[in-house]
């Protein structure tokens, strides 16, 4: 301890208690002692704050990395359920899609071979006509 310090504090004792210790007085050596186990138990209560923060530092970093990954997971998990969603959903309108082009492909199939009958018959009739009439008038001739 300084002589200035050792100086104020037996000042300070004098004005306070009105007591006048000496440069060799024990209560200053005590003080002196308590001052010294002062500083000791704050360097190591630095060192330990330091350590503590480290370690804290340390939990930071895994919980950061942790997180990212259970994060990434949970991302990439939703990003394959939304595909497979859409995947399925597109499927079913394809799906949807094509059994309506299907019957809606049958129903003008059915239409144009209904028309194609009902010419067909009418191409019968106007043949069979004319070959009547071929003969009607091959008969007249005769």
């Amino acid at each position: 301890m300084s002589i200035d310090k050792l100086d104020a504090l037996i000042e300070r004792v004098a004005l306070k208690h009105g007591i006048v210790l000496s440069q060799d007085d024990p209560v200053l050596m005590m003080h002196t002692l308590n001052e010294m186990l002062l500083e000791q138990n704050k360097e190591a209560h630095a060192e330990l704050l330091r350590n503590y923060q480290a370690i804290l530092e340390e939990n930071f970093n895994r919980w950061c990395e942790y997180s990212t990954k259970k994060s990434n997971a949970l991302i990439n998990a939703s990003m394959g359920n939304a595909q497979l969603t859409r995947d399925q959903f597109l499927e079913s309108c394809i799906q949807l899609i094509d059994e309506r082009i299907k019957s809606g492909m049958d129903q003008e199939t059915y239409d144009l071979a209904r028309i194609s009958r009902q010419v067909a018959i009418i191409n019968l009739m106007a043949s069979t006509l004319l070959l009547i009439s071929v003969v009607t008038i091959f008969l007249i001739l005769l």
